[in-house]
């Protein structure tokens, strides 16, 4: 019979052994890339083929190679084979056991060939009938569970793997609730602690199948292409790695093929006028507008998303993003009579990057991520890993992983209300355009600056980080300090989160009392350097914004911020809110969520005095 040869390369540590006799890991079930891919041997007496016992060790692959020495005696525990090597008195032999026993010789590989079964679970191929044809010693390792003088602790090994194909979720909802119950290790917030007692051992198997399981169910939930699952599984990637590797694909994503937009192209673009829907949605009549109205109708179409009333429309997110050049020559005031716009340079610029200028979340580097369809989901890490020192050789692991959440966003509608003049909205200039747009975005983002920092996360409103479990809390007593603001980023470097993009954010009133307070007595040396907009405290930047709560200051690592938009800015025209004054008054919606990768990164403190 001619069966199909494979390899495996394992490591090993080497001690004095008696009498020549050296213990053994022959190969365990690890999962194994092999040619045919990733790969698990089951190891049992009624799985393995011992036909061809004791097996031979050779120095390499190579065909037509001597043996050099014998493994026997071998058994099976704790889902390894195991057995005890003997290296032949020829020459060659004995210096490749002075290699071995010297540690100089780091690594074996088993031969063996499939006889007939196997199955495949999730994408990995679990071989339960095989048989090994021989032991090389090689260069490179591929498994640290197997190797020369390896004791392992006994587990019980009764409870058989399931081996039937996990069935991933289909539906939206499906996902999501998949999602959420999978076991700790994959993406729940339940930590998975190994203390080697056999009833706690998770079979390697399962772990690996729910690793690849939540991948693919993170790649549907959050529309990715097969092969960025592929590549994740095929490297053993972890979760949080996964996670990492996700939000850069959204932000390319959202930076260069505008997935959220509608095939609009530049002419289009360019052409498009924000007033002009506007003066259509107020008089409903679009006859003069057919070309808005139809990107309105077609980000429906996209988003699957409708109008709110016949006085509303959608602006598409290729608008959004255009560019604001040119000079602004208008004579007309603004609403407060004194607000002229004669001659004045108008910045390049566009609607989501004049929001981000505005907010001071964004500003400060929160993680943005635009042009999104349909709700993600993100893994986060809410807890690490643990390492164990060991009493000796034989102390058994306790094994823990790290302690994986998730990050689950979804478009909320945030509005804001601002009002324009008949006068003004007659006008379809680029000037006009850019005034309008800088407008909503000053007060959209106002509200997503409030959201991000302290968002109640109920009745439609995000969850800020003031609030989100996990944050750490600083300075309670009455007075702040020099030694209280230290005690900021003491705390968030307990969460080895104190790194480039941490700042502190304050209320206008404590960054005051914090520039007029000294950090030493009988000194001139301010706790807070430079101005309420962009400052320094002990090291890092500092800012003041209206959005933080009375006598409170944030400190944090702001790029662990999430910032997500759906880029469905929706305005409605409500034209007698001000008929006095010829005053219209415009409510724009906005789609967008917060979230916080890792809610230990940030410090709060509500009683700056």
């Amino acid at each position: 019979m001619r069966h199909n040869a494979q390899i495996r390369h394992f490591t090993f540590e080497a001690t004095r052994a008696e009498d020549g006799r050296i213990p053994v890991v022959i190969s365990s079930d690890a999962v194994v890339e092999v040619q045919d891919g990733p790969e698990i041997l089951v190891h049992s007496t009624e799985a393995v083929d011992l036909s061809r016992a004791p097996i031979p060790i050779i120095a390499t692959h190579r065909s037509g190679q001597i043996n050099v020495g014998l493994v026997e005696d071998i058994s099976f525990a704790s889902g390894t084979m195991r057995g005890i090597a003997r290296f032949g008195t020829r020459s060659e032999a004995a210096e490749l056991a002075q290699d071995v026993m010297a540690g100089i010789i780091r690594s074996v590989s088993v031969g063996y060939a499939r006889i007939k079964g196997y199955v495949r679970n999730d994408g990995v191929l679990i071989t339960t009938r095989w048989m090994p044809t021989h032991t090389a010693l090689v260069a490179e390792p591929a498994d640290i569970n197997a190797g020369f003088f390896r004791e392992l602790p006994e587990f019980n090994l009764t409870e058989q793997p399931d081996l039937t194909p996990a069935q991933p979720a289909t539906s939206q909802e499906a996902i999501m609730a998949e999602t959420q119950n999978a076991p700790a290790g994959v993406i729940a917030d339940i930590q998975i602690t190994e203390n080697g007692a056999p009833a706690q051992r998770m079979n390697m198997l399962e772990i690996e199948g729910k690793r690849k399981l939540a991948i693919q169910n993170l790649c549907r939930a959050n529309a990715l292409d097969s092969r960025f699952e592929r590549e994740w599984i095929s490297a053993g990637a972890s979760l949080e790695q996964v996670a990492d590797d996700m939000i850069k694909i959204m932000q390319e994503r959202g930076k260069d093929q505008m997935p959220a937009g509608i095939g609009m192209s530049k002419k289009e673009t360019a052409n498009y006028s924000v007033t002009r829907a506007l003066r259509a949605a107020m008089t409903k009549d679009w006859s003069k507008a057919g070309m808005e109205l139809e990107a309105h109708k077609a980000v429906m179409s996209v988003h699957g998303v409708n109008a709110r009333s016949g006085s509303s429309f959608f602006v598409p997110m290729e608008v959004q993003a255009r560019s604001q050049g040119g000079r602004r020559d208008m004579t007309v005031a603004g609403v407060s009579g004194s607000q002229y716009l004669v001659n004045t340079d108008n910045q390049p610029g566009n609607f989501i990057d004049l929001l981000r200028n505005d907010s001071v979340v964004l500003s400060l580097g929160a993680t943005r991520l635009t042009g999104l369809v349909g709700n993600i989901t993100i893994p986060k890490m809410t807890a690490g890993g643990t390492a164990y020192w060991l009493a000796d050789e034989n102390t058994a692991i306790t094994e823990s992983q790290a302690t994986l959440g998730q990050l689950s966003l979804s478009p909320k509608n945030v509005a804001a209300l601002t009002e324009i003049s008949h006068q003004l909205m007659s006008q379809s200039s680029p000037d006009v355009e850019a005034m309008v747009m800088n407008d909503l975005a000053q007060v959209l983002a106002l509200a997503v600056d409030v959201a991000a920092i302290r968002g109640a996360g109920n009745n439609g409103q995000p969850q800020g980080i003031v609030g989100t479990s996990g944050v750490g809390m600083f300075d309670t007593d009455d007075t702040s300090t020099f030694a209280d603001v230290l005690a900021a980023q003491v705390d968030v470097m307990a969460a080895n989160a104190l790194r480039p993009g941490c700042a502190y954010v304050a209320d206008p009133a404590s960054a005051a009392l914090l520039m007029g307070r000294s950090r030493f007595a009988n000194t001139d040396t301010p706790i807070w350097n430079g101005s309420l907009l962009e400052g320094m405290m002990a090291g890092f930047p500092c800012r003041a914004t209206n959005q933080m709560a009375a006598n409170t200051m944030l400190f944090g690592l702001w790029p662990s911020v999430v910032v997500a938009e759906w880029g469905q800015l929706e305005l409605m025209v409500n034209p007698y809110s001000d008929f006095t004054r010829g005053l219209s008054a415009v409510r724009a919606w906005y789609a967008i969520d917060t979230g916080m990768r890792y809610p230990t990164a940030f410090s709060y403190d509500a009683t700056v005095a």
